[in-house]
């Protein structure tokens, strides 16, 4: 992909790299940008709060220009230049050579006339973005190292092993896997049968004696089982007469005594009352 001048690069997770048609090339640092346009006479290269590594060669007429918020950085040929640029959050500056440096760099202040000049084995950081405040710089500056890559190998494959033409079979060997995990594992050897056995592991954070298992048994009442038998009677059911009705004794009058009605005698019962009259008195 073609690169034109005012371009804005930025780079995501891992570095990017931008190659240059003239040789050489920037690399930048995860999470920085860069703004790349072509000047008279030779490139001008403008960072932020970011990091880059610059690697490449100029000729006796070329002047680069790398342009961070406090300074001027310029690159004037003919020289080789490998070094990493990183500008924090808070303003700070460090430069730091890579192996292949072999020329100066210039820092200039864009607010100020102060200028500094950094050897090409001379590692430094300028705090804040001043110059008088620089001190030597001897930590970590530009893009992260990167990973090794690692490599799988496998092993090589163990030849078979010959046969015994002579028609005896070789002593087969039992090797016996123990739950021992300090014994020391025996050699192989051709033809021997490996037997693992299989034991069960049981933990317990009680103590290590045995203890026997048991059935709990719950006992629910303590009385017996009593069945009562009962025999089936109608229900008696008691009813009352409403309220209204009221019970009166009654009194039983005597009745009076009749008169004896008089008995109609004959003519033969008047003779005998007769004679009855005269001799009762």
């Amino acid at each position: 992909m073609s690169v034109a001048s005012g371009s804005e690069l930025s780079a995501g997770i891992a570095p990017a790299t931008l190659k240059l048609l003239r040789g050489g090339e920037v690399r930048i640092c995860p999470r920085s940008s860069l703004s790349v346009s072509a000047g008279a006479h030779g490139l001008l290269l403008a960072t932020g709060a970011s990091a880059i590594e610059i690697n490449y060669q100029l000729t006796q007429e070329a002047i680069d220009v790398v342009i961070t918020p406090d300074f001027n950085v310029t690159l004037a040929g003919p020289g080789t230049f490998h070094f990493a640029l990183e500008v924090s959050k808070k303003g700070d500056t460090c430069v730091k050579p890579l192996p292949g440096n072999a020329s100066e760099i210039t820092f200039s202040e864009l607010l100020g006339t102060g200028a500094y000049t950094a050897k090409s084995d001379e590692a430094a950081l300028f705090p804040g973005g001043k110059l008088d405040q620089r001190t030597t710089f001897s930590g970590e500056c530009g893009c992260p190292p990167t990973a090794p890559v690692l490599h799988a190998e496998t092993a090589p494959a163990i030849a078979p092993p010959k046969e015994n033409n002579s028609g005896a079979k070789p002593a087969e060997r039992v090797v016996v896997a123990t739950n021992d995990p300090t014994s020391p594992v025996p050699p192989d050897h051709p033809g021997q049968v490996h037997v693992q056995v299989d034991a069960p592991f049981v933990f317990s954070a009680r103590s290590s004696a045995p203890r026997p298992y048991s059935v709990a048994k719950i006992k629910v009442s303590t009385l017996p089982n009593v069945f009562f038998v009962q025999e089936q009677v109608d229900p008696v059911v008691l009813t009352q007469k409403p309220a209204e009705v009221s019970v009166k004794a009654e009194v039983v009058q005597p009745k009076p005594a009749e008169n004896p009605k008089k008995e109609k005698k004959g003519f033969m019962g008047r003779v005998k009352g007769f004679f009855g009259s005269l001799f009762h008195r």
